[in-house]
């Protein structure tokens, strides 16, 4: 191991000595004019990198103009770009001041400076500056030029920041609050430039006025996952751009003509909005928050059981684990009779729970004869063991648990959804799920003849998916509080049906995966037996 480290050093060494003879033999040194008229060649020449044809444009764009916005679908190589054109104007302008800025400290610091770090590190030709690993330490030199980064939560750090020659560069702008762009527009009056790089998700705030109103003050630019070389060429020709695959994917996933689709791929703004329960803005965000080291997961331990049927074409049975304002993960399965679903979900607590907390929650849609059953199977299973954990059956058609004449929402599932909305606006996060975005963003709220909200029923949705919302519904019964009615209660249910439990062990553990160690397990595939 120590001669490898030796060997990596000396490597090293070499390389940064032969990166600063080259800037030696071309006489270069920083800041230079040199390619102050020509960010492309900077990227091919300096830092060893050949941009694809919109990169280029946008290169070309920020070279060009005072403010520049580009709205894309997912993988165009947006943050491989804004790592270029922060290295660019730092070595092409003497007290060059680069302010990089995005949504979260993920982003900033694990997408954004990561790039920067790499670029800097591979360079051809040697760049000056002291190089930080972290965006807030940032890369600076002995003359003051300077590429920082911080979060958009702190205005006054964006505020502080004045130069001749100052650049912001602002990633997933349309999540960017109001206060930021106030800071920046301050500064703009002398002489600030902006870039500008979101996914179309919001159609509000200064990103969406900047391809609208504001549009004769900017230079806006679309860019499709559909356009990168990998798709037209069928290949992986640059790694991390959009393939053809995974193009494919979200054609047959989402729709070609669906809202995510646009958004996520072809980079276009959806305006109809409204009335939809949750709209893409709060479910993009709430997926950039589940990366989030920031993001509360602390907390009791709720699990949203949304049961799927028994044969293989049914529904799918998905489990949602929950701590504070984080969805911990998605767990589906098919084909899972309640004995199967009461395995998987011991095992899951074995995995998740700390012995020291209070039980956990398992709320259970107790809905119809497949809830009904499980949730039977269910409650046989924690009166034989208590203490394992609490259980609680929700039935969406029972009426709202509000006094019946001043409800807002008809049916315990509107107050679902409605409880999903509100959890997920005030910081709630979920994993980054294709059929679960989808499955969130279709239903609508509508007004009944008694003023009530209702939300899209779920043979509608049904067939605006061409499936069960099954994951959405598990976390909504993850977020789901519900009324003292709702805990204390059990619901009326008819008996179980099918055979009664086998007996517990003598001393049942709560934590072990397989309560019924014993006898035969027809799901020992499912452990892995």
């Amino acid at each position: 191991m120590a001669r490898k480290t030796i060997a990596s050093a000396f490597r090293a060494g070499v390389r940064d000595l032969q990166v600063k003879h080259n800037a030696e033999l071309l006489g270069i040194h920083w800041p230079s004019p040199k390619y102050l008229d020509d960010p492309v060649g900077f990227a091919r020449d300096v830092l060893g990198v050949e941009p694809w044809s919109r990169q280029v444009e946008v290169l070309e764009a920020v070279r060009d103009h005072m403010r520049v916005a580009v709205r894309s679908g997912h993988k165009v190589g947006k943050s491989h770009t804004a790592a270029i054109v922060a290295l660019w104007f730092y070595c092409s302008n003497p007290d060059a001041r680069v302010v990089m800025t995005s949504t979260t400290a993920r982003q900033v610091d694990q997408i954004l400076w990561r790039e920067v770090r790499m670029q800097h590190t591979r360079a051809r030709i040697h760049i000056d500056g002291e190089l930080g690993m972290l965006a807030r330490t940032g890369l600076r030199s002995a003359d003051f030029r300077e590429v920082v980064g911080f979060t958009a939560r702190e205005p006054e750090a964006v505020a502080g920041i004045s130069g001749g020659n100052l650049l912001y560069i602002l990633d997933e702008a349309s999540g960017i609050p109001d206060a930021i762009f106030e800071a920046i527009e301050g500064n703009r009056a002398g002489g600030a430039r902006v870039l500008m790089f979101s996914n179309p998700t919001k159609t509000t705030g200064e990103f969406f006025h900047a391809f609208h109103k504001k549009a004769p003050f900017y230079r806006t630019i679309q860019i499709s996952s559909e356009e990168t070389p990998n798709v037209l060429a069928g290949q992986r020709l640059i790694p991390g751009l959009a393939t053809r695959e995974w193009i494919e994917e979200k054609r047959q996933e989402w729709g070609e003509d669906s809202s995510l689709y646009k958004v996520r791929v072809k980079g276009e703004f959806v305006l109809r909005e409204e009335g939809r329960v949750i709209d893409l803005h709060t479910i993009a965000e709430a997926e950039q928050r589940w990366h989030d080291p920031d993001t509360d997961a602390t907390g009791r331990l709720y699990i949203g059981l949304d049961p799927g049927g028994e044969g293989t074409e049914g529904d799918e049975t998905v489990v949602a684990p929950r701590r504070g304002f984080k969805v911990l993960s998605l767990h589906a399965f098919r084909g899972l009779d309640p004995a199967g679903i009461l395995l998987q979900l011991l095992g899951l607590l074995a995995t998740l729970r700390d012995k020291r907390e209070q039980p956990p929650v398992v709320v259970v849609d107790a809905e119809g004869a497949v809830g009904a059953r499980v949730y039977g199977h269910l409650r046989q299973y924690v009166d034989r063991n208590p203490g394992v954990f609490e259980l609680v059956g929700v039935r969406g058609s029972q009426w709202g648990s509000n006094k019946r004449h001043d409800r807002v929402h008809d049916r315990i599932r509107d107050e679902l959804w409605a409880s999903l909305a509100g959890w997920l606006k005030a910081g709630g996060a979920i994993p980054e799920d294709g059929l679960l975005a989808a499955e969130l963003h279709a239903p609508e709220w509508r007004t009944d003849h008694f003023n009530r909200q209702k939300v899209t029923s779920k043979d509608d949705l049904r067939k605006a998916l061409g499936r069960s919302p099954d994951r959405a519904d598990a976390v909504t019964l993850a977020v789901w509080q519900g009324s003292p009615s709702v805990h204390d209660k059990k619901p009326e249910l008819p008996a179980a049906q099918g055979p009664a439990l086998p007996p517990p062990p003598q001393a049942p553990d709560p934590f072990q995966t397989d309560p019924y160690a014993n006898q035969f397990d027809p799901y020992a595939a499912y452990w892995g037996r």
